[in-house]
Order: C-alpha cells, then structure tokens, then sequence
C-alpha cells in the first residue's frame, strides 16, 4: 500500500518539483488557484482577470458562419467612454485584453483603444488582436501604430490573422475574392518586418473541413504557428440561422475532424491547455460527450461590447446592462444567477474553443493513465516475465470459449489491419457461434469506428490503459493477438501482459496472422517477442520467414505459416462484389518512409537515401503514367497520425514531385471496402503499404510493390506468393533501377485498351 502511495504521489508531483521547495510551493499555489477558480469562481463573483472587447459590431467580410457583415454601424464607445468604463473596480484586476469585433481595424481610432488599454499597466500583462486582413495596408497601418504604443507601455502585444483554407476555399467562406492573396501579404510582412508574436486562425464548417490539413501544411511551411477552432452559435455573431454550415457534420465528417484534431493534439500543439481544448473538441464530436474541459468565462473573465454592454461570455450570455449607465461592478455581481444558468444549460454543449487550466477531473484522468502506461510498460511487462514462474503449456483447444478478448495494435489500425480484425471475427463467429468478443484498443476511438465500418458495431472496446484491459485477461478463455508485427514497439508490454494475466489465471492465448520484426533496435524487444511466443498456445504467422525466426528463437514446432487473414477477407468480399471495368487511373498506395526502417543506414545515409527515393519515386510515376495514359490517384490506407497519416504524405510527395499531373488526391477516410474497390476500378496500383500488396495480389489486379523493409515483410509475403517479380526495392527505386517495370507491363495494356490477361 506504501509503495502503491508513493508511486501516485510520483504521477501527481513531479520528481523535479519534490527535490526543489520553490517549485513544491508553485504547485501548491497552482492547486489553489485552481479549486479558487473551479469550485468558487463559479459561485463567488470573482473579478475578472480576462476581457474580451468588441470595439465595433461592423464588418467588411462576408463570412458564411457568422452574420455581423449585415450590420449597419451604430454605437461605438469611444476611448474616453472606454476609459471611464474600465476605472470601475470590476476591472482592477484584468491581466489580459483580447480586441475583435466585428472587424477591429475599421476603426481609424484604433491605437487610441490600446492606449487606453494599456494604462491598466502594471496589472495588464498582454492584450491582442484578430484580423481578417482585407484591407491590407489600412490593417498594417493600424496594426503596427497599436503594437507601438503596446510597445512604449511595456505590454506585450500578438495579432493572429484568418486563414480558412488554401486559395480559392478562404475566399469562399469568408465571401471576398481575394481575401486570401492580402491575408498572407499580411502574415508575411508581420512575419518578416517586425517581432510581434503571430498566428494564424482557423475556423472550421461544414464547407472547409476537408481543406484544414492544407491550412496546417501553409502554417508550417511559413513558420507561422497556427490555432484551430470549430465554428459555434454565437450570439454576438448573430448566426443562428447558419444551421447548414455550423455543427451541421455528418458521421464521416466529424471522424475525420476527431482524426485532425488528434493531430493538433499529439503532433503540433504545444500549449498543454490548448491540447486539452483540442481533445474535448474530439470527444464532443466524435463521441457525443459533453465539455469536459473548463472556462473562464465560467469564473474570471467576461466581455465588454462596442454599446458599453456587458456580458459573461459571448456564445451564450445575455446584455447584463450598460456600464455608461450602471457600475459594472454592480451588473457583473448581481446577475451571477444568470451565469449560473449559461454554465447548467448552454456550457456541457459549447464548443467554443475557451482554454482553462485543467479541472479536478482532467487532472484525476491524467494520473489514471499515466499510471496504467506505467503498469503496462515494456519494461513492467519484461520483469513480470522474468520473475513469475508461470504454465507455459500449449495445450489443444478444449471447450468453445464463451469470452474472447482481442489484443494487438489496435486503435492505430491501417486498412489491412481492419480486414485482419474482420477475418477474425468472421472466423470466430464461424467457429463459436455466440461466443463474446472486446477489442482493447490504444485509441478507444478509433477502433469504434473500425468496428462500425466492419459492421460489428456491438463489439465492446476495452481501452488498453485501463484496470479493465487487465481484468478481461485474466477471465476471458482466449486472448488473441489478431494480426500486426511483433516489432520493436513499447507498447509490446500491454501485450505480453495480457499473454501474463491469461496463463496465470489457465486460459488460452493465440497469435494469429502475425509477423515478426524488424527488432533492430535493442534486446528487450527481442526478448518480450520471444516470451510471447513462449507464453502463446497458438501460434499463427503470416509469413514463412517470420515462423522460421520463431522456431529458432523459442525452439518450438508447432509453429504455422498460416498467412495473413486479411487474405480471407478479401476473398470473401470478392465473392459478393462484381469485378469492376479499369479507369484510367495509376492508383497508389504508398506510405512516408520512416526511420524504423533505417536498418542498418546511418541517420544521415538514411535521409539521403529518402530524399533519392521520393525523387526516383516521382519519376518512376511520371513515366508509368505517360506510358499507359494514366492520371496518378493517391490513396490512404492510414488516417491517423500515430503510426503516421499516409495523407500527409500523399500532399508532400504530390506537391513536390506530381503537380504537374494534375494528381487526384483522395482525402476522405477510406474503409477496407472503399480501398478494394478502388483498387478493382484501377489500371495499375503502386503499393507500398504492406497490405496493399496483399489487397493487390489477393484481388488479382496489376500491380507493382515496393519493398520498404530491407527485404522484410512486403519480400516476405511475395516470396510466399512467387511473386517476387512485382516487387522493387526501396534502394532499387532510390538508384533509379526501376525502368525495367515499363517492359513488364504486357499485362496492361494503355487505358484504351483495357487490362489484358492476368498479369496480377
């Protein structure tokens, strides 16, 4: 129990804050500023620290998820009303301003609005704006006069500017041709003439969600950090009539964006409350869960209209009252119930992107997980192994299991992976009839959607970092690994865990359709594969060269070849779809090369060795396409940014390397139906991802394959299939030796002409 206490107190303090007092005492007054602001804050009409400030209700855009546009102008506090205005005590204690609209920069007073701001000094630690950046010289001018006087006070001072999508797609949803062109002449001279921290700002609809990975690639590529929101009903924007653009998703659509913002989430963001902001957005939107993060608006903030009128917060909060007549002091305070009502009704549906130190049940979820990541590690698992003396029987299969727990990778599944986990199912529904399945999965999330395209919806996951995972272990009659590589993976541990629970408590463990390696990359992956292979009844490989490892590893014979059950499941969706006519597509199904294939290449011999291949690469399409009149198709078969999104790749290669064939890129998820059939309709398919290789062979469609994995698995699988002249090596495309596959196409003839034989 001691050790057990300590080990929490180790996930909640961390090391560096127990050895140093001065940051124990940091997190103590965090701690306590945070119950202050969650628990109190909400009750107690505590002052605001933040102020969000409307300066005008006008605006010279047209976008299509808000409605100010239609305003006519009309009241507008002038600086002196403004300053009046803020010497009430309600705002003594403001830290932060925020200026919008509205469009701030139609106001020519606008550096006399930041004067006034910045009087609030020596409380006032920052204030911003945010611009739409149509008129470009007006909105530098004024800009650049208000970060002036920021500046000579001593007050930090940010601008973001909006940017919805590439091109032609910002200047749709905001309505003004153009918009585009002066939003980066903007961002570009704030960027290159001066130092004032910039962003960019993104608002996602209906209408530019499938764009809001290109607006991520622009921000990049400019240096420009880049902030992304959902579009919400807003009072102050006057859109309630916006139902077709706003929260107007389809199932489809909001999977895609729970996958985008993931990416925010692990890959780019780097504030850990905005992280937060990003993954509540995905629960809401991909699972229907209500806000889980909290507000400041809910306790310490409030907003301050053009009029003079106060409000709690913008989407939701009535006018409180004019503070040119009234105290807003008085207003703030006397209205609490109001506020109280907008956090019961209008808070648990709110999407707005407002960020706030994390609640009591945000940090209570974090020390849940960090501590069953440590329960579950590699390492945990490795000295469990060592240390129990457990059966390592394979004993014959006896009586139908009732409960069958499937483990694996599951929850950063590719297309292949989906058709192993199909196979499986179809198999044990075959075989035990009414038998229970759960999934564990990484990412609960995604494998949801997995199992509704699978139609199998009814399937429970079980998350991975979780008591559960472990409890079904030990009390489900069979636990299988369906599928994947035994690889140099850390999250190898939550699978020889399982392996752990189920022999301890007697009940049967499968391998089934799995590979082996690479293991290049340290002995503790070696020895965790070895004693799962030990610890598995069952064991059933994909491919010849993976059982001929384990034999030799674990010196067991009863070790089958048995192939990749996706092959199944192929055939059986061949069985009840009619074989397609080609178009004249190239289609291609390639993924990033990434450094766990290095082998044996340095770091640096690696990069130049990628750099060669995606050139070769380029080529090799350009030439295959003019050969056969083909117009190249990118395809992903991976959607989710752990374990890398194959779409990220598909628009860095086709930018770089395609743009002059016009390539059709395919951004929408694809379930392992939508590939196979696309893969039927194709002229040719270039594959690289190891199951598109096995979809290609399996549907008996033309197709060449690159070998990514130093004669591995994609080698592996052809050798198996005596299919080795379809394939070309990654080093082999790298030194241009692919010109051979030009005289290899007899089986296909040009798009005209149609697909002759079977060339497969």
């Amino acid at each position: 129990m001691y050790a057990r206490a300590r080990g929490i107190i180790s996930i909640i303090i961390p090391e560096t804050h127990r050895q140093d007092p001065r940051k124990l005492w940091a997190l103590c007054q965090y701690t306590f500023r945070d119950v202050r602001r969650n628990l109190f804050g909400q009750v107690l009409p505590l002052k605001p620290t933040t102020l969000n400030l409307l300066v005008n209700d006008v605006c010279n855009s047209r976008c299509q998820m808000c409605g100010i546009w239609k305003r006519k102008r009309d009241k507008e506090l002038t600086p002196d009303e403004l300053a009046r205005i803020l010497r009430d005590p309600l705002f003594s204690r403001l830290r932060y301003v925020g200026v919008s609209g509205g469009e701030p920069t139609l106001r020519r007073d606008l550096p006399e609005i930041y004067d006034v701001l910045v009087q609030r000094r020596p409380r006032l630690v920052g204030t911003g704006i945010i611009t739409n950046a149509i008129r470009a010289e007006e909105v530098l001018s004024r800009i650049l006069a208000s970060a002036e006087v920021c500046r000579d006070a001593g007050v930090p001072f940010n601008v973001m500017v909006s940017l919805d999508g590439p091109g032609a797609i910002h200047d749709r949803v905001r309505g003004r041709p153009g918009n585009f062109e002066s939003a980066v002449s903007v961002l570009r001279h704030l960027r290159d003439q001066t130092n004032i921290p910039l962003s960019i700002g993104c608002t996602i609809t209906k209408d530019n969600l499938w764009h809001v990975d290109e607006v991520l690639d622009f921000a990049r590529a400019e240096g420009v950090y880049a902030r992304f929101r959902v579009a919400e009903f807003i009072l102050r924007l006057y859109n309630s009539d916006r139902t077709e653009i706003i929260r107007n998703f389809t199932d489809l659509e909001a999977y895609h964006l729970g996958l985008f913002l993931a990416k925010l989430e692990y890959s780019y963001e780097p504030s850990q409350a905005i992280r937060r902001t990003y993954r509540n957005l995905r629960r809401m939107l991909m699972e229907g869960s209500k806000r889980s993060i909290g507000c400041p608006w809910q306790s310490s903030a409030a907003t301050l209209d053009c009029r003079g009128q106060l409000l709690y917060c913008s989407p939701k909060s009535p006018v409180l009252g004019s503070c040119l007549e009234d105290s807003a002091q008085d207003l703030y305070r006397s209205n609490i119930d109001t506020r109280r009502t907008i956090i019961g009704n209008d808070c648990p549906d709110c999407l707005h992107d407002y960020h706030a130190d994390p609640t009591i049940g945000e940090l209570w979820e974090r020390v849940r997980h960090r501590w069953w990541q440590r329960r579950l590690s590699l390492d945990t698992a490795l000295q469990a192994a060592r240390s129990q003396a457990l059966p390592k029987s394979h004993a014959e299969v006896g009586a139908a299991p009732r409960q069958i727990l499937i483990v694996g990778w599951y929850g950063t599944e590719t297309a292949g992976d989906k058709a192993v986990l199909g196979e499986i199912i179809h198999q044990v529904a075959a075989d035990y009839g009414g038998c229970r399945l759960a999934l564990a999965s990484l990412y609960p999330y995604v494998s949801r959607w997995t199992l509704r395209e699978l139609a199998h919806p009814e399937i429970e996951v079980v998350p991975v970092y979780s008591k559960d995972f472990l409890e079904r272990a030990a009390t489900a009659d069979e636990v299988i690994m369906a599928g994947g590589p035994l690889m140099h993976l850390e999250v190898l541990g939550t699978v020889l865990q399982a392996f752990l629970r189920a022999k301890r408590a007697g009940y049967r463990t499968r391998l089934a359709g799995c590979g082996i390696g690479p293991l290049d990359q340290g002995q503790r992956y070696e020895d965790a594969v070895r004693q799962i292979l030990l610890l598995a009844d069952v064991i059933e490989l994909r491919d010849s060269a993976s059982a001929d490892w384990a034999r030799r590893m674990t010196g067991r014979s009863d070790i089958a070849a048995s192939g990749d059950p996706a092959g199944g499941f192929v055939r059986r969706w061949m069985q009840e779809r009619p074989t397609s006519e080609p178009e004249p597509y190239l289609n291609m199904y390639l993924r990033d090369w990434t450094p766990e294939y290095q082998g044996q290449l340095t770091p640096a011999e690696f990069e130049v060795t990628k750099a060669r291949f995606e050139d070769q690469l380029g080529r090799w399409i350009h030439a295959l396409c003019a050969t056969l009149s083909l117009q190249p198709r990118l395809l992903a078969m991976h959607h989710f940014c752990v374990g890398n999104d194959d779409r990220d790749f598909n628009r860095r290669f086709a930018q770089t390397h395609l743009a002059d064939l016009d390539p059709i890129m395919e951004v929408a998820p694809y379930s392992v139906s939508d590939i196979l059939t696309s893969m039927q309709s194709a002229a040719l398919c270039l594959c690289m991802r190891f199951h598109s290789v096995l979809f290609a062979q399996t549907l008996r469609v033309p197709f060449f394959a690159i070998d990514y994995t130093h004669a591995g698995k994609v080698a592996a699988y052809l050798r198996d299939h005596d299919r080795l002249d379809r394939m070309v090596s990654l080093e082999q495309v790298a030194d241009g030796q692919w010109r051979w596959t030009l005289a290899a196409l007899e089986g296909v003839s040009t798009i005209t002409g149609g697909v002759s034989g079977s060339s497969g």
